[in-house]
């Protein structure tokens, strides 16, 4: 389990500070592997509902969201480098001191061992992924830091004792997947309506 939870915590830091887009899609997919292991490992839950839930999280978050993601780079013509509104030393400082503030965090929230590590390192997803969606320039970047954050919630509610409830994951899967998709759909139209996704020049379009 804590192998488990230190990849994850190393491949969602890895997409925070990268600067390139295959690989960070290459990390979420490796990401998603892992996060469907971690319903066998993490509670109690019967097995035929850890093997739906870990599958569903597979094939949600390690197969269909790269691919799509693959397929918006590749359609779209989308440049390699994901570009941020600040520099890459700055942002390795952040997700450094965002790192500390989240162990620091479950430090007072009592818990120990294993359970602090998962939720310090799901804290760590949660804000590694928002500082993708507010510094990052390109969409595709800041949808990676969407799946990103959320994998930081499954992550913090494995780590904290939730119990998996097969219905309600899956939902939550379908409402994620659909998001994704959509933000595919609408990139291409962006792409083809401004021919740019640099989010900077869409933000000044006025009426």
């Amino acid at each position: 389990m804590n192998t488990i939870t230190v990849l994850l915590l190393l491949l969602g830091l890895h997409m925070a500070v990268t600067e390139r887009i295959r690989p960070a899609i290459h990390s979420l997919a490796a990401q998603g592997i892992l996060l469907g292991l971690l319903p066998f490992l993490a509670a109690p839950v019967p097995a035929w509902r850890a093997a739906g839930l870990g599958l569903a999280t597979v094939a949600v978050k390690s197969v269909a969201i790269p691919l799509i993601l693959t397929r918006a780079v590749n359609r779209l013509e989308i440049g390699q480098e994901s570009e941020s509104l600040l520099s890459t030393k700055t942002v390795i400082l952040l997700t450094g001191a965002l790192t500390l503030s989240a162990f620091v965090a479950c430090a007072r929230f009592g818990l120990s061992g294993q359970d602090r590590l998962g939720a310090a390192a799901g804290l760590t997803l949660l804000f590694s992924g928002l500082l993708m969606m507010t510094t990052r320039v390109k969409a595709v970047s800041q949808v990676i830091g969407f799946v990103v954050l959320e994998n930081g919630i499954f992550l913090f509610g494995a780590a904290s004792g939730s119990d998996f409830t097969l219905p309600i994951e899956l939902g939550i899967f379908l409402d994620l997947f659909v998001a994704v998709f959509l933000m595919g759909i609408l990139m291409l139209k962006i792409q083809r309506a401004f021919t740019h996704m640099d989010v900077r020049k869409i933000h000044t379009l006025k009426d």
